[in-house]
C-alpha cells in the first residue's frame, strides 16, 4: 500500500511522536478543518466547501504553531507546497499568526519558515518548545542590516567586517558560513560578538559552540564568560545537559555521544571551531541532525582548506564567507612574522617518510577505519623507534639552545618543541636534564602531553608563570593554545597535515609585550628538523614574505593599466574590449554588501556604460585604483584558479604592450607550465590538444 493514509499511520505519526506530539492530545490535531473562505470551521457540518490540513501543531493556548502537509512516500513532499501555503494563509487570517509549515512523505521532512527562508530539508519534526521559541524570534526579531557589533568585544576593522559579512549573509537567507581568520586574530571573540549581535536583535537564542579538545572548549567558555557575563552558559560533559543554559559548549566527541537526545530544532546557531577534515568525515552527523545556522571557524589558509569543508559550509568555488589571513594580519601589525626559518643541521633521514606525505592508499585505509589521517599517532611505529634511538636528541637540544631567541636577561624565551611521540618527548626532556642541569633545577623544560600526570596544571604554569620556559609537546600544544609570549618553535617531527602545520606555526604569531622591559615582540623563530616548510612550499624567508593582494583587485589594476596604454595609442577596438573587461569585472560587485553599498551608484555607472572609462586623468585613475580596486575583494568574479590564470594572461599582455622581452618570456613560461598541467582526458580540453601541444 502506498497511500497518504498509510504513510501517515506507519511513518509520519511515529516521527511526530518522537518529537513529543502525541496523537489525540489537545495540541496535536489530525485533519484540521479549514473553510474555503479562510476561516476555521465551527463544529457541525460546514455551510460550504472546506479543506483539511493533515495535521496542526498547537501551542498551549490552542493557537497553531505549525501545520503538516503529508504525501504518500512515492510523491515528493514539496509537491504540497502551495496547498500548505493556502492553509497557512487561512490560519493567519483567523489567528493573526503565521504558522510554520512541514512537508512530509514518511521518508523526508521539509521545514518552511516562510518569512525568512525557502523550504529546507530537516532530520526530524521540531518539538513544541522549538516551535514556540522560533515563533517568538519570528515575532520579535529585528533586521541585521546596519547593526554594529559591540566595540567592547571587538574593535579591529577586519573583526567588525567579519561580523557584518555574516550578518549580511543571514539577511540574504544564507544559513551556512565559513570564516577563515589567522591564528591569533581573535576567532573566538568574533564569534562572541556575532552571538551578542544576533541575540540583541532577537534572531537567535540557543547556541552550541564545538571544539575538538577540552582546552579549546575551556578557552571559549572563558571568552564568552568575559564578554557575555549575563548569558547563561554550560559545558556539556559526561552526558549532562543543562537545558536552562542559552549557550552550550562541548567537544565534538562529547556532543556526538548525546546529540540524539536533543531535538532537531534545539539550537539556533552552531559554531564549529577549527573546522577541517575531521568534521566532515567524523562529525557531520551532528550538523545533519540539527537545523541551525552553522558557522565554521578555522585559521587554515584558504589554499589548504579541504574541499569537503567548503562543501559542508556551502562555500561555492572553494571561497570562504570571510577571509583574513596571516600575511594580512602581519601587514596590519595584528600578528608578528617569523624570522627566516632555521633549517636544522640535525636532520632526520628515515627511509620512506617525508614531511607532509602519506601514501594515498594508506590515507584511504585510515579513513575507511573511521580515523582522521591528519591525527596520526607515531606511538610504537618504526619512525618513533628510529627517532628515539638515533642519538640525535642531545644535538636537537644543543642546536635549540644555541639559536633560540633570548629575552633581555639572556634566558631562552618561551618555546615549544614539537616531538614525534611521548617517548621521543621524554628523551628530549632527558637531554635537557643531561646538558643543562643548572636550568632544569628551576624547571626550565617540561613535557606537556596527555600522558603526563596533571598536564593541565603544567600547561597553566607554562602560560602564566616564568617557568617552565620550554614545553616539549606531543599534540597537546599543536593547536589552539594561546601563549603570546612564545618566541621559538622547534619542528622535531614531520607534519602530515597542511592544516595542522599552519595551526602549529600559529603558536608563535601572537603579539606580546614583555611586562618586565616593555619591549614588544617583533617576530619569532622556527627551527625545522624535517624540511616541513620546503615540502609545503611555505616561504622560509619570514619577514621577507610579500603580502598578496586579492586576485580580483590585482586583475582590476592590471586591466586598468592596460586600458591606459591602449587609450594612449588610440587603438579603438582594443580599448573598447578592455573597457568591456573592466565593466564586467565591476559588474560582479554585490552592491548590497555593506562595504560596497556606499559606492553603489558609482559601481552602477562603471558597469553600466563605457563613458566613465574614457576619463583617464591622473586623478581619476588614482581614484579607481585606490577606491574601487580594493572593493573587488568582495566580488563574485570567479574561482581562485580562473582569477590566477587571468592575472597571468594580463601580465603577459602588459609585457607585450611594453615590449619587455624578459617579462614576456617569464610570463609565457609560467602560463605554458600551467597549461601543461591540464588533464587531457577532460572533454572540454580535447578539442584544444593541438593548440596546447604547440
Amino acid at each position: 500500500m502506498n497511500s497518504e493514509r498509510h504513510a501517515r499511520q506507519t511513518r509520519i505519526d511515529l516521527q511526530l511522536g518522537k518529537a513529543g506530539w502525541s496523537i489525540g492530545s489537545r495540541q496535536f490535531v489530525e485533519e484540521l478543518l479549514i473553510e474555503s473562505g479562510g476561516m476555521l470551521a465551527e463544529p457541525g457540518p460546514p455551510a460550504h466547501r472546506v479543506e483539511f490540513a493533515d495535521y496542526a501543531l498547537l501551542d498551549r493556548l490552542g493557537r497553531p504553531l505549525a501545520i503538516v502537509e503529508a504525501k504518500r512516500s512515492s510523491r515528493d513532499p514539496l509537491e504540497g507546497e502551495r496547498q500548505a501555503a493556502d492553509y497557512a494563509d487561512a490560519l493567519r487570517e483567523k489567528h493573526g499568526v503565521d504558522p510554520f509549515i512541514f512537508l512530509a512523505n514518511g521518508d523526508e521532512i521539509w521545514f518552511w519558515h516562510r518569512r525568512l527562508y525557502p523550504p529546507r530539508k530537516v532530520s526530524a519534526f521540531f518539538t513544541e518548545d522549538d516551535l514556540t521559541r522560533l515563533a517568538h524570534l519570528d515575532k520579535y526579531g529585528q533586521p541585521l542590516t546596519g547593526v554594529m557589533p559591540l566595540p567592547k568585544i571587538i574593535d579591529r576593522a577586519y573583526q567588525i567586517e567579519a561580523v557584518k559579512t555574516i550578518a549580511e549573509r543571514i539577511e540574504q537567507a544564507k544559513r551556512r558560513f565559513l570564516m577563515v581568520l589567522a591564528t591569533g586574530t581573535g576567532k573566538t571573540r568574533v564569534a562572541v560578538a556575532l552571538v551578542e549581535l544576533l541575540q540583541r536583535q532577537e534572531r537567535i537564542q540557543k547556541v552550541l559552540f564545538l571544539a575538538d579538545r577540552r582546552e579549546l572548549v575551556k578557552q571559549a567558555l572563558g571568552a564568552f564568560k568575559e564578554h557575555l557575563p549575563g548569558v547563561p552558559r554550560a559545558w556539556i560533559e559526561s552526558g549532562v545537559i543543562d537545558k536552562d543554559a542559552q549557550i552550550h559548549f562541548a567537544t565534538y566527541p562529547g556532543i556526538m555521544a548525546i546529540y540524539q537526545r536533543l531535538s532537531a530544532g534545539y539550537y539556533d546557531l552552531i559554531i564549529c571551531d577549527e573546522s577541517h577534515r575531521s568534521i566532515y568525515s567524523r562529525y557531520k552527523a551532528i550538523l545533519d541532525h540539527f537545523d541551525a545556522l552553522q558557522l565554521g571557524l578555522t585559521a587554515t589558509p584558504t589554499d589548504f582548506v579541504d574541499h569537503d569543508t567548503f562543501k559542508l559550509f556551502e562555500c561555492h568555488d572553494d571561497t570562504p564567507t570571510f577571509y583574513y589571513g596571516y600575511e594580512e594580519a602581519v601587514r596590519d601589525k595584528h600578528l608578528v612574522p617569523y624570522r627566516p626559518v632555521h633549517v636544522a643541521r640535525t636532520t632526520f633521514q628515515i627511509e620512506g617518510i617525508k614531511p607532509g606525505e602519506l601514501p594515498e592508499e594508506v590515507r584511504q585505509q585510515v579513513i575507511e577505519q573511521g580515523a582522521d589521517p591528519d591525527q596520526l599517532s607515531f606511538e610504537g611505529s618504526d619512525l618513533e623507534k628510529k627517532v628515539t634511538n638515533t642519538g640525535t636528541n642531545d644535538a636537537i637540544v644543543r642546536e635549540f639552545a644555541d639559536h633560540a631567541i633570548k629575552d633581555a636577561t639572556g634566558r631562552i624565551a618561551k618555546s615549544i618543541l614539537f616531538a614525534v611521540s611521548h617517548r621521543h618527548a621524554m628523551e628530549l626532556y632527558k637531554s635537557f636534564n643531561r646538558l643543562y642541569p643548572d636550568l632544569q633545577r628551576q624547571g626550565f623544560a617540561k613535557v606537556i602531553d596527555s600522558q603526563m600526570e596533571r598536564a593541565e596544571k603544567t600547561l597553566d604554569d607554562f602560560k602564566n608563570k616564568d617557568f617552565p620556559r620550554v614545553a616539549i609537546s606531543v599534540d597537546m600544544l599543536d593547536t589552539g593554545i594561546d601563549v603570546p609570549a612564545i618566541r621559538n618553535l622547534v619542528f622535531a617531527k614531520p607534519v602530515f597535515s597542511k592544516v595542522k602545520f599552519w595551526q602549529m606555526l600559529g603558536r608563535g604569531t601572537r603579539i606580546w609585550t614583555d611586562p618586565a622591559t616593555g619591549e614588544k615582540k617583533a617576530d619569532f623563530l622556527v627551527i625545522d628538523h624535517w624540511d616541513n616548510f620546503d615540502y609545503f612550499q611555505v616561504n622560509r624567508d619570514g619577514r621577507a614574505a610579500a603580502v598578496s593582494e586579492p586576485l580580483p583587485s590585482r586583475l582590476f589594476r592590471l586591466r586598468l593599466e592596460k586600458l591606459q596604454i591602449l587609450a594612449g595609442r588610440s587603438e579603438v577596438e582594443s580599448t573598447t574590449h578592455a573597457i568591456g573587461q573592466l565593466r564586467r569585472l565591476v559588474g560582479c560587485l554585490p552592491v548590497e554588501n555593506v562595504n560596497v553599498a556606499p559606492h553603489a551608484e558609482e559601481v552602477r555607472q562603471l558597469s553600466g556604460n563605457d563613458q566613465p572609462w574614457h576619463d583617464l586623468s591622473e586623478e581619476r585613475v588614482a581614484h579607481l585604483s585606490h577606491t574601487i580596486a580594493p572593493l573587488l575583494r568582495f566580488s563574485i568574479s570567479g574561482s581562485y584558479a580562473e582569477l590566477q590564470f587571468e592575472n597571468q594572461t594580463e601580465q603577459l599582455a602588459l609585457a607585450n604592450l611594453r615590449a619587455d622581452a624578459g617579462e614576456i618570456e617569464k610570463h609565457r613560461e609560467r602560463i605554458t607550465e600551467n597549461l601543461a598541467l591540464l588533464p587531457t582526458s577532460i572533454p572540454e580540453i580535447r578539442p584544444h590538444l593541438d593548440a596546447l601541444a604547440a
